[in-house]
This record gives C-alpha cells, sequence and structure tokens, in this order.
C-alpha cells in the first residue's frame, strides 16, 4: 500500500475526521442527546412529519427532495441574498480569474 502523507482518507482527511469525532464527542458530553432525541422525536410526529419521511426516503435512495419532487424548487425559494455582498463576491471572482484561489470576503466589513 502506497504511503498517503496527504491525509487524505476516501472521501475525506484525518483533520477533518478527528475534528468531527471531537465534536461529536462534546455534543454527547453535553447532555443534550436525550433533549435533542425527544425534539427528534416530537417533529416526526408532528405537522412536518409527512416532509421528513419524505426526505428520509430520498436520503435512503441518495437523492433529495427537489431531486424527488417532495421539496421546494431553487426557484420556488424566496432569494435572500443580499445584493451588496454579492456584489462583493461577484467582484472578488473577477480578481481572482483565472486563478484557481477561492475568492474570499468578509460580509459586513466594508
Amino acid at each position: 500500500m502506497a504511503d498517503n502523507k496527504s491525509g487524505v482518507q476516501g472521501e475525506g482527511d484525518y483533520i477533518s475526521a478527528k475534528r468531527f469525532d471531537d465534536e461529536e464527542r462534546s455534543f454527547v458530553q453535553s447532555g443534550q442527546v436525550e433533549q435533542k432525541a425527544r425534539e427528534a422525536a416530537e417533529a416526526l410526529d408532528g405537522p412536518e412529519a409527512d416532509e421528513l419521511e419524505r426526505a428520509r426516503k430520498a436520503a435512503a435512495a441518495g437523492k433529495s427532495l427537489h431531486q424527488t419532487g417532495g421539496g421546494a424548487r431553487p426557484d420556488q425559494v424566496a432569494d435572500e441574498r443580499d445584493p451588496h455582498t454579492e456584489d462583493n463576491l461577484d467582484k472578488g471572482l473577477e480578481e481572482t480569474f483565472p486563478a484557481s484561489d477561492p475568492v474570499s470576503i468578509s460580509p459586513g466589513a466594508d
């Protein structure tokens, strides 16, 4: 087996896996597990039960609600983007082209 110095393991990396494990352990130790389990059970019995079940079935099939026709399509969701931030993103993208660096802006910093 080749030595992998990049830290990549499948679809993730060691740092991300450790961070996930640490956060999961911290959540369990916080004592909120039972409360969150109750909230989830109540949601399954509440008004969103049908949508949650459709989402569960879609996820089990490797799809999203949108792909199965069971959720709001992107064109039906209210556009709550901040025009100023969108303009900054557009300008940042133009400034990075043709480089492959990610666009870096700080919304609200200007």
